[in-house]
């Protein structure tokens, strides 16, 4: 369906993932062409499509602007000249930029199921009350960490504040706010976070939306795939791929892609070796090691071969001892049997 569509409308993008997609184009009349040729292509194979999810809106400007894709919404925002992003190829400003941020309704649907466990939990000691909360946050968190996510995270920080409030007011309905604060929030460092006293054998705290460390998403190239074969790629997109060891894989996304001899930027048919920095092979700590091509990676040994010693420029020391040692021992054995 991807290639009828952009066949008649070589301008369209067209983004897919299961039975879910989008079709971006800037002119109205292109979309409802690019739409009548879906429908013809699904009608082909039996299928239609569902007229509760269809909808052509504006990402910029309009009534209602943006559309929510996957659990995140998309949007464009008119910016200054020096703020806005570039076009294909980066020839010319767009004047605005566009910004990906978890849905309303994903984050409210979130908010309300970390309600139901408290709710659940009203019984709990504030321990076990955590350890349900944390893995909830922390798996939505980092689900939502690849767009704009920093606004929706103090925005649920905040109403979870409100819920967890009247969790330790429900628990404790004869005292005083300030005994209920100091007994259900500890200051750790400069934050104040819902967390068990020091003094108890389980000491937990809550983790904060905020703490995950956001981790912007790269576009992938054109029809690049995990299984092309390009193991250079996918090793500096995401620091593995199932045609590199790992350590170079992940020496390549440290990297992001050039050689740090060189400059030039790695290809797939190329020959990519790890380097020890100082020279010292048994030094094998991340910051010692980098990722040279196969030429830069002899030309640097050779270099650093010549600052040797002469007794150490053709061999190792003590590999030439250790063989040295060897021959003395079979010569004397030798003598000895005449």
């Amino acid at each position: 369906m991807e290639g009828a569509i952009t066949q008649g409308s070589p301008h369209a993008r067209v983004i897919t993932y299961a039975e879910d997609g989008v079709v971006l184009h800037e002119d109205r009349q292109v979309l409802e062409h690019c739409q009548d040729v879906l429908k013809m292509g699904l009608a082909q194979m039996g299928l239609s499509l569902n007229e509760a999810k269809r909808s052509m809106r504006p990402t910029l400007e309009g009534a209602q602007p943006g559309l929510t894709f996957l659990g995140c919404a998309l949007r464009q925002y008119r910016v200054g000249k020096h703020q806005a992003g570039k076009g294909p190829r980066g020839h010319r400003r767009l004047g605005s930029n566009t910004l990906i941020k978890p849905a309303k309704a994903k984050a409210k649907e979130h908010l309300a199921e970390l309600g139901r466990l408290i709710k659940r939990g009203r019984a709990l000691p504030q321990g076990p009350l955590l350890r349900q909360l944390n893995p909830t946050i922390r798996g939505w968190a980092t689900d939502s960490r690849t767009g704009g996510s920093q606004a929706t995270y103090h925005r649920l920080a905040h109403l979870l504040w409100i819920k967890l409030r009247s969790w330790a007011r429900w628990r404790h309905p004869r005292t005083s706010i300030g005994w209920v604060t100091r007994r259900s929030w500890h200051r750790g460092g400069a934050r104040l976070p819902f967390a068990t006293s020091a003094s108890n054998p389980e000491v937990a705290s809550l983790r904060a939306h905020r703490e995950v460390t956001m981790t912007r998403h790269g576009k992938v190239q054109g029809t690049r795939s995990p299984y092309d074969g390009d193991g250079v790629y996918g090793s500096i997109r995401q620091g593995r791929h199932p045609m590199s060891r790992s350590k170079l894989a992940r020496l390549l996304r440290e990297q992001r892609g050039p050689c740090r001899d060189c400059g030039l930027f790695f290809h797939h048919d190329d020959r990519i070796e790890g380097d020890h920095r100082n020279g010292n092979h048994r030094d094998s700590r991340s910051a010692n090691l980098q990722a040279l091509h196969g030429h830069c990676h002899h030309a640097k040994t050779r270099e650093h071969r010549d600052s040797l010693p002469s007794g150490m420029r053709d061999k190792h020391q003590d590999t030439e001892e250790r063989r040295a040692r060897k021959r003395a021992r079979s010569d004397l054995e030798q003598r000895w049997a005449e």
